[in-house]
């Protein structure tokens, strides 16, 4: 299959072996999504008028302060609290209306919404996008290029997540043969790799006995925990 402009970061995080190539895309998309709205589009109209609206979450409010630029930040933050503002009701249950003019409350608590917000993020909603063309092409590529599968069955694992997403969107893409040919490697590979994991975590858990004092661990087994939360929360980083 010739390479195509969709196939290229799917290909280079097919060719790492190390974790779950999934995760990879994501961590990729996720860093450029930040390098994006911290760049050049944080002064695109239609751009903050999206970020204004969604803002984002804990987590990436941090990274974005940890990027050093202050300035993109302070601007972003400037126009987005001010749509806040405008949207958030007053403590007499009226809500400010379109230029400044005040209109009833519809009686309803703003409690759902003001969370709704707190919640919303737009790198967030920007790497879900993305991430699911990303797998769907990853089937179709699956589907279509015929050393494509060997590369799926080389790497040592998916995360439960990316596995389960690939198996959901090959069921109505790919042949039946096909599907219980990909079902067969992954599930055999998650299998396996919760095999793995449940060993280093026993070790792990049996070194704190009195009879293993001063037993060396093995690495696999010193990072069993953070190996195993990474692997059930989808963010694997290798150690």
């Amino acid at each position: 299959m010739a390479e195509q402009l969709y196939t290229i970061p799917i290909n280079e995080a097919f060719e790492a072996y190390d974790g779950c190539p999934m995760c990879r895309l994501r961590r990729k998309l996720e860093k450029q999504s930040l390098e994006y709205i911290m760049g050049a589009a944080m002064m695109e109209p239609d751009i903050r008028i999206v970020t204004n609206r969604m803002g984002f979450c804990r987590q990436h409010f941090h990274t974005m302060l940890g990027m050093g630029n202050r300035l993109s930040l302070a601007l972003m933050l400037e126009s987005h609290l001010q749509y806040l503002w405008e949207n958030t009701p007053e403590p007499d249950g009226r809500k400010p209306g379109k230029l400044g003019k005040i209109r009833k409350y519809d009686g309803e608590s703003p409690g759902g919404e003001m969370k709704a917000r707190a919640e919303s993020c737009y790198v967030c909603a920007r790497v879900r996008d993305f991430e699911k063309k990303y797998i769907s092409n990853v089937v179709y590529i699956y589907k279509k290029d015929p050393a494509f599968p060997e590369k799926l069955r080389k790497q040592p694992y998916f995360c439960l997540e990316h596995a389960g997403a690939l198996l959901e969107a090959a069921k109505n893409e790919l042949s039946e043969e096909r599907y219980l040919t990909l079902s067969r490697d992954l599930l055999t590979k998650t299998r396996d790799h919760l095999s793995q994991l449940k060993q280093n975590v026993t070790a792990f858990c049996r070194s704190f006995d009195h009879e293993n004092a001063g037993k060396p661990l093995s690495p696999e087994a010193r990072y069993a925990v953070e190996s195993a939360v990474a692997f059930l929360s989808g963010d694997y980083e290798s150690k």
